[in-house]
């Protein structure tokens, strides 16, 4: 493999390595946010009964008192089905669960890919050892010489 060849796919392998990288960064700002529904949630369920604000959208807050225990959760389509503050923990921490299983098989992916970059740099760095490692081998199994 040429010079040229080895920059190339060092290139292409860091562009990957950076793609998966910000995929991490994004998992782990969806599980804080998970995290922090879940103390939300955790709050909710201690504060029944009191005053309290909830956001309608676009920073407008309405007053009102939690005076019942279950909450409507998004299923899909806009399909609403009532569940309890449990439940909702439950849910919560089986999406915490799923973006964790991900972030591990992207972590995996990009250990692969250091390991490759690694491995292309060793080679540029050590072209002879290369060369001598893609010698033929004899009838003995031993090296070729040219």
């Amino acid at each position: 493999m040429s010079q040229q060849e080895y920059l190339v796919k060092l290139q292409m392998l860091e562009q990957q390595a950076g793609q998966f990288e910000e995929q991490l960064r994004l998992i782990e700002q969806q599980v804080r946010e998970l995290n922090s529904l879940k103390g939300n949630v955790g709050k909710l369920e201690l504060s029944k009964n009191e005053d309290m604000f909830s956001e309608i959208g676009k920073g407008i807050y309405v007053k009102g008192k939690l005076n019942n225990t279950q909450m409507l959760v998004d299923v899909g389509n806009k399909i609403l089905v009532p569940k309890n503050f449990n439940e909702i923990k439950i849910i919560i921490d089986s999406q915490i669960g799923k973006f964790q299983e991900v972030r591990d098989e992207i972590s995996k992916k990009v250990e692969e890919i250091n390991g490759e970059v690694d491995k292309l740099i060793e080679d540029l760095q050590n072209p002879k050892k290369k060369a001598e490692e893609n010698k033929p081998l004899n009838k003995e199994g031993k090296k070729v010489k040219k």
